[in-house]
């Protein structure tokens, strides 16, 4: 056997015993020492994220680790976590779901990745939903599941709340559109399509406001008040798909983020061409009534001026029929009185209708009226 020189056996000496610059003790140990340093900075990152994070031996089931969001989320130490079946977790009508992204490991190709939605079960038996994460890894010949798990309850409340406030716009009986601030429509409901003749409210979606109108100025006009004024009331005529024109009233708002910057327009629009129409009769009519109030006062008059010529003429006359002319006389008048009555009583409930009731004048309203053509 050669023999090594005494230099390189004092080298090696050295080295053994933890002698020397090129000392192991100097050399490998802080090494794993700044390693160790490194996997718990990294523990600790695990353990502040809020997903739970679980480390499953694919061969038993059972869990090999989890951060400390998982045993807050579920009530458990980590002790206690780490004692129990990865399945035990869900409640017994989730674990048949288990074999839906956790199956067996000839199944599931290395490193692959799955989710699905699904409940963990709390210690007191409370169903948290989560969004499951899943991924197969090995580790020393061995194989894991790392499943990471995020609490979805904020979400699945705020989705809820989102589907019940588009089934009210959906179901309103009034036409509801929101458009950009250019006036580029994003989206309309059911009766709003139906309003305006059109078959479904996605066939509106990327027109412009102005398509809406038997004035196309009218929709650039709601929106630059919108944008200057923020709300808006308005009357006009709108414009069906085929063509024809009927009375609308546009309410209109801008949608403002948490910062009050105008996000979108939200137009409210009603099909009031009934009103209109019965607010014309209306008119047509009071205008009728007060023809026939004055036509009633002429008539009274029309009456009497020849009445008194009768009477004068059968006072003059020598006659026992005088009497009964006379007679008769006196009733017409009287029944000409009553007419006189019947005009005053007319005549105030006229105006007393013109004050309170049907026939009033529509009081005064905040409603910005945009002119259909060029004004003066």
């Amino acid at each position: 056997m050669r023999s090594e020189p005494p230099d390189d056996r004092d080298m090696l000496r050295e080295k053994i015993i933890g002698l020397g610059e090129t000392s192991l003790h100097k050399s490998y140990y802080p090494e794993l020492q700044s390693r160790l340093e490194e996997l718990e900075r990294f523990r600790a990152l695990l353990d502040q994220t809020h997903d739970a994070i679980f480390l499953i031996r694919m061969e038993t089931g059972k869990l090999a680790d989890a951060n400390a969001s998982a045993g807050m989320y579920l009530g458990y130490s980590k002790e206690e976590l780490l004692a129990i079946p990865f399945a035990s977790l869900f409640s017994p009508q989730q674990k048949a779901r288990l074999s839906e992204f956790i199956p067996e490991s000839s199944d599931r190709p290395s490193e692959s990745r799955r989710a699905c939605i699904t409940s963990l079960l709390s210690r007191e038996g409370t169903e948290i939903p989560m969004e499951i994460t899943v991924r197969s890894v090995t580790f020393g010949g061995e194989q894991y599941i790392v499943a990471i798990a995020r609490d979805i309850t904020d979400r699945i409340r705020t989705e809820s709340e989102l589907k019940i406030k588009e089934s009210a716009l959906e179901s309103s009986t009034n036409g509801i559109l929101i458009a950009d601030l250019t006036g580029t429509v994003m989206y309309a409901n059911r009766s709003f399509a139906s309003m305006f003749g059109y078959g479904e409210g996605g066939a509106i979606t990327g027109r412009n406001l102005e398509g809406f109108f038997a004035d196309p100025t009218v929709g650039e006009k709601i929106t630059g008040h919108l944008l200057d004024n923020r709300t808006i009331v308005e009357e006009t005529i709108g414009l069906r798909d085929n063509g024809s024109p009927f009375h609308i009233q546009v309410s209109g708002s801008v949608v403002q983020d948490n910062t009050r910057q105008p996000l979108c327009i939200m137009l409210i629009v009603m099909d009031i061409t009934e009103r209109i129409l019965a607010e014309q009769m209306r008119r047509e009519t009071y205008a009728q009534i007060e023809k026939n109030i004055e036509q009633f006062a002429v008539l009274g008059d029309h009456i009497r001026n020849p009445l008194q010529v009768i009477v004068g003429y059968a006072e003059m006359i020598d006659d026992p029929l005088v009497a009964k002319i006379l007679d008769q006389s006196c009733r017409i008048d009287g029944i000409v009185t009553e007419l006189d009555r019947g005009w005053v009583e007319s005549a105030n409930v006229r105006q007393f209708l013109r004050k309170h009731g049907d026939g009033a004048e529509p009081p005064l309203q905040a409603v910005v009226r945009i002119s259909t053509r060029d004004e003066d």
